[in-house]
């Protein structure tokens, strides 16, 4: 026997046809872009990775080039100082690429984040 879903009758008011209310839609308040992109500061982010025991030096070299598109060298010397000194700025980008690039390295288990940078400074 086919499973069947029972539905409450439609009322039609008589003879006539069935009239349909529209849905109420409940209206979020989003932010405007504007307000939004005053949220990610200015254009430029920094990704910065972290020395981490679980990962090896070789691996996160490659994440490096494979994620970011550095060049071998630059991604080993970026790689070597997190080593050395437990921190290592990746690159200044503007915030869409930036996050990109923070989201696909922590996806590989790559410890890194991601801060806005003060030109002051």
């Amino acid at each position: 026997m086919p499973a069947t879903i029972e539905r409450a009758p439609v009322k039609t008011g008589g003879g006539g046809p069935a009239v349909l209310d529209r849905p109420k839609v409940e209206e979020r308040q989003s932010k405007s872009p504007e307000k939004e992109r005053e949220n990610v500061g200015n254009e430029a982010w920094e990704v910065r990775i972290y020395n981490d025991g679980m990962n090896t030096r070789e691996f996160v070299a490659r994440c490096l080039v494979q994620i970011v598109g550095l060049t071998e060298m630059t991604a080993y010397q970026t790689m070597m100082d997190a080593h050395q000194n437990g921190i290592a700025v990746v690159g200044r980008y503007v915030y869409e690429r930036a996050e990109m690039y923070h989201e696909a390295l922590k996806k590989n288990g790559i410890i890194c984040d991601l801060v806005p940078v003060d030109e002051d400074a």
